[in-house]
C-alpha cells in the first residue's frame, strides 16, 4: 500500500446553526443545550469548484462520537480525563457518544434517533452526575470542559465500511474504506459513472458543549474529471466518440489514526470503459472574427474517481477519442500525461484541442486556471502538450 496524507483536519464554517428538530414526536421535555444536536452540514472543495453543493432533504449522513477515554490497559472509563484535547486520549478513546449513527437531513435541520430508531430522540452532552443516554453517575463531574471530536461520513449507506473501531466499546480512531460501486474486469466492460456517490467526510476536533450544535463542514474524497473538445482549426470537425478506459483503482482507505489524516489504496481495481458521448458531435471550423467552437463540458458533468497515488486513477487508464477531421476519420488513444497529479476534491478538464492540423490534450483545473498539462510528446520538458500529428 502506498500512503499519502492529505489534511490534517477538516475545518468548521463559522456561520448561522440550525438545530436538528422535527414536528412528531415532540422531544422529551429538556434544555436544548443539554441535547447533541445537528446543524445542515456545509460541502466544500478546493479550486473554487464544487461537487454537490448541498446536502438535500433525506440525504443521511453518518457519525462516530468520543470523548471519555479508558483508563489505561483497563476497559474503565476515566471520566476525569474527558477534557483532555483528542491527541492525548485518542488512542484510549472509543465511540462512547456516537458509533454508526445515522443523521437524516430534513428541511429545517436533522434529525437522529440515539437507539437507531426513526423517532427523533437525540443524545444528551455529558453533565454534572450524568451520562450521555441521561443516566445517573456520580463519578461524572467537570463536565463543563469535556472535550468532544466528531467524524462524519457521506453516504451513510452502501460506499464507506468502518474497519476501526468494530465497536462503541472499543478504543481507536476511525479508519474508513471507500470502495467504488463498479465491478467491471475488462476493459470492453461498460461503466456507469451515475452510480458514483459523490463520497465526503468531515472531522470536528475537541468541541465543548457550549459551541452548539454540530455542523460539519464536508470536503470530498473523490477527484473530478471532464471533457471537453475545442476546435481552433480551420477544418470542420465531427466526434463520433469520447471515453475513458483502464484499470481503476476501487477502494480507498483514510486513516484517522496518526497525527495527520492519511489516504492509502490497496490492488484493488475495476476495469472498463466510460463512454461520454452517445451521439455524433458537429464542430465547425471557426467563423470568421472567432478563434474556437467548442462542445462545452462533454454530458454537463465530471466523472467521480479515485485519485491514487503514482499512476494516479489506476493502470493503463487512456483517453480515447473517435472522429472526422478534415474528411479522414481517425481514432486515438491517449495514456494519462505523467505530470498530471490529480488530488481529492478538485474537478478537473481534459481538453482535445484541434489546433491547425495538430491534436492536442491539456489538464486544466475547472474554474479556468491551468493546472498541469500532459508530459511532452516530443521528449522536451519545456513543452508539457501531448501532439498528435
Amino acid at each position: 500500500m502506498k500512503t499519502r496524507h492529505w489534511l490534517t483536519c477538516l475545518t468548521l464554517l463559522s456561520v448561522g446553526l440550525a438545530s436538528c428538530e422535527r414536528e412528531e414526536p415532540v422531544i422529551p421535555s429538556m434544555e436544548p443545550s443539554e441535547r447533541i444536536l445537528f446543524g445542515v452540514p456545509f460541502l466544500s472543495v478546493e479550486s473554487r469548484s464544487t461537487f454537490r453543493d448541498a446536502l438535500e432533504v433525506g440525504d443521511e449522513f453518518g457519525v462516530m462520537g468520543y470523548c471519555v477515554p479508558y483508563r489505561v490497559n483497563t476497559s474503565n472509563l476515566d471520566y476525569a480525563s474527558g477534557q483532555n484535547p483528542w491527541t492525548l486520549k485518542k488512542a484510549q478513546s472509543s465511540p462512547e457518544v456516537f458509533y454508526n449513527q445515522r443523521v437524516v437531513v430534513t428541511a429545517n435541520g436533522c434529525l437522529y434517533d440515539r437507539n437507531g430508531g426513526a423517532n427523533n430522540d437525540p443524545k444528551y452532552w455529558y453533565r454534572e452526575g450524568f451520562d450521555t443516554n441521561n443516566n445517573s453517575n456520580a463519578a461524572i463531574t467537570g463536565t463543563d470542559d469535556y472535550r468532544y471530536s466528531f467524524f462524519a461520513w457521506y453516504p451513510y449507506d452502501g460506499a464507506f465500511t468502518i474497519d476501526q473501531p468494530n465497536g462503541a466499546t472499543v478504543a481507536g480512531a476511525p479508519v474508513l474504506t471507500f470502495t467504488m460501486p463498479q465491478t467491471g474486469t475488462t476493459l470492453s466492460d461498460p461503466l456507469d459513472h451515475s452510480l458514483t456517490p459523490d463520497a465526503m467526510l468531515a472531522v470536528l476536533y475537541d468541541r465543548h458543549r457550549t459551541d452548539g450544535p454540530l455542523q460539519f463542514n464536508f470536503s470530498h474524497v473523490l477527484t473530478g474529471l471532464g471533457f471537453e473538445v475545442n476546435n481552433l482549426s480551420t477544418y470542420d470537425l465531427t466526434v463520433h466518440n469520447v471515453s475513458l478506459s483502464g484499470s481503476f483503482y476501487r477502494d480507498v482507505t483514510v486513516d484517522l489514526t496518526g497525527s495527520s489524516v492519511s489516504f492509502s489504496f490497496s490492488d484493488n481495481r475495476y476495469a472498463g470503459t466510460y463512454s461520454l458521448l452517445d451521439t455524433d458531435l458537429l464542430l465547425s471550423a471557426p467563423a470568421d472574427g472567432e478563434t474556437i467552437t467548442t462542445s462545452g463540458l462533454i454530458g454537463g458533468e465530471h466523472l467521480l474517481l479515485i485519485s491514487g497515488t503514482g499512476s494516479s486513477f489506476g493502470e493503463n487508464v487512456t483517453v480515447n477519442i473517435d472522429y472526422t477531421f478534415n474528411g479522414e476519420q481517425k481514432s486515438q488513444s491517449i495514456p494519462r500525461p505523467g505530470t498530471f497529479t490529480p488530488r481529492p476534491g478538485v474537478k478537473y478538464t481534459a481538453q482535445l484541442n484541434f489546433v491547425g492540423e495538430t491534436f492536442v490534450l491539456q489538464f486544466l483545473v475547472s474554474n479556468s486556471e491551468q493546472w498541469e498539462d500532459g508530459a511532452a510528446d516530443d521528449n522536451s520538458e519545456d513543452n508539457d502538450d501531448v501532439v498528435f500529428e
